[in-house]
């Protein structure tokens, strides 16, 4: 009896010690299950993904969704069976304006949008945007890595990272005056402008050889707005771009009025397009990538694209400045990564955003696209020449872009304005009084 009951202890041992091994494996099937049922959970899972500002160009075969498509390889590889899904939102910014609130209203919302920084950004983050300073703070060395962020913060400051954070930054830029070598010679002009009157000087020599001078698509006011805000560090002090934003400086003072005015002498004496009131900005570029156009006013964004275009041809040099003070320039980052408060798979948008911006996605974006990626480690590897130009000229900056950091709603009244007195509707004067006049009526 005693070796009996030895055996049957011994019995229930090994089927005790079974059932759990039973249990444990029935636990890590159930925990497997559901890993692969929710991605999300580790970081992946499908997400959609909008596209606004100079990316909502992004049309496929463009240098901008080569890179975006490099990003969503990467994703969908790192995370076996989800889906990354681009949609492309009006270039017009009013018009994306008007579809990103009615999003945020209804609460359809992407996963992660890539938008302008800045005044195009901090109107939502309150309401609409998740605050990103868990993710960021998580993840090991994020913040040191990146430049550029205080136009991703509330109140424009991030505070060395203690503050508010509610979009990540993704590129830099400023603007530069694009020339074509070849047609240069033609018309016997011997190097860009770099005055005013240089520029209208020259005007006169590259018409007479059938050339456009200067590819302008100002339709929105873009590229007026481009320019003449690049203008105003030739005539501002460091903190009068504040000073305008608090209102404490009109938009009819001096500093912003006589740079609206020399520049509207181009399309005044026939420089420009004869339809560079209806092109949008963008697409006026092919007047200049097919050889037609002298010049253009650009950022960045675009050296790829006209390096493919023109070859050798292609030169870049800063651009002409009106003011007492040439040589000073305008800069800040351009475009952000935010995730809406009621995205389906927030954790799998910061997981492709993180992507985007870490050294393999900003270095990708520096040599398909040719943009100035706000990564640290990627701009310490940037040899392209043009991309190097831009890079220098937008490292001390005396001022940041007007429309970078005003209110979404003066911005866009801004815009309208600045077309109406390149176009010669209004007077340069008049239409800067009426940006004072309608900030007045706007809602806040």
């Amino acid at each position: 009896m005693q070796g009996f009951a030895t055996i049957s202890t011994r019995m229930r041992r090994k089927a005790a010690l079974f059932l759990a091994l039973a249990a444990s494996l029935c636990v890590a099937l159930v925990l497997t299950a559901g890993s692969s049922a929710s991605p999300a959970a580790s970081g992946g899972g499908s997400i959609t993904v909008w596209l606004s500002g100079t990316y909502a160009g992004a049309t496929p075969g463009s240098t901008y969704r080569k890179w975006l498509d490099g990003i969503k390889a990467r994703y969908e590889k790192t995370y076996p069976g989800s889906k990354v899904t681009f949609v492309l939102t009006p270039i017009n910014n009013a018009q994306f304006t008007a579809q990103i609130a009615a999003a945020f209203a209804s609460n359809k919302v992407p996963d992660a949008m890539l938008v302008y920084s800045g005044g195009y950004t901090t109107p939502y983050m309150l309401s609409s945007l998740m605050k990103l300073n868990s993710d960021v703070d998580t993840t090991p060395g994020f913040y040191a890595s990146q430049t550029s962020w205080d136009l991703s913060c509330l109140g424009l400051d991030c505070k060395n990272g203690k503050g508010d954070i509610y979009a990540i930054p993704n590129d830099a830029g400023t603007y530069g005056l694009f020339y074509n070598r070849a047609l240069f010679k033609k018309a016997g002009v011997a190097a860009p402008p770099t005055t005013y009157a240089q520029f209208l000087a020259d005007c006169p020599k590259f018409k007479a050889k059938g050339i456009i001078p200067l590819a302008y698509g100002d339709r929105d006011g873009y590229s007026t707005d481009n320019w003449v805000t690049y203008d105003y560090s030739s005539y501002m002090p460091p903190n009068e771009i504040v000073q305008i934003n608090a209102g404490k400086v009109k938009y009819d003072s001096p500093n912003l009025v006589k740079p609206l005015q020399q520049l509207a002498q181009f399309k005044q004496q026939g420089c420009v397009n004869a339809d560079a009131s209806t092109h949008e900005n963008n697409d006026a570029n092919t007047y200049f990538t097919s050889g037609k156009a002298a010049m253009v006013l650009m950022f960045p964004f675009v050296i790829k694209a006209f390096e493919q275009a023109l070859g050798t041809k292609l030169g870049i040099a800063r651009l002409p400045q009106s003011g007492p003070h040439p040589g000073r320039t305008a800069a800040n980052s351009f475009h952000n990564w935010v995730i809406p408060k009621n995205a389906k798979n927030p954790t799998g948008a910061w997981s492709f955003i993180k992507m985007a911006v870490d050294n393999q996605g900003a270095t990708a974006l520096a040599t398909v696209v040719g943009a100035l990626p706000t990564n640290k480690v990627a701009i310490s590897k940037i040899t392209d020449p043009i991309t190097t130009f831009f890079l220098r000229t937008a490292a001390h900056p005396q001022i940041p872009l007007l429309d970078s950091v005003v209110p979404l709603k003066i911005a866009l009244l801004y815009y309208q304005q600045l077309q109406a007195a390149f176009s010669g509707k209004t007077s340069p004067a008049q239409a800067m009084q009426n940006v004072d006049k309608g900030i007045k009526t706007l809602s806040p």
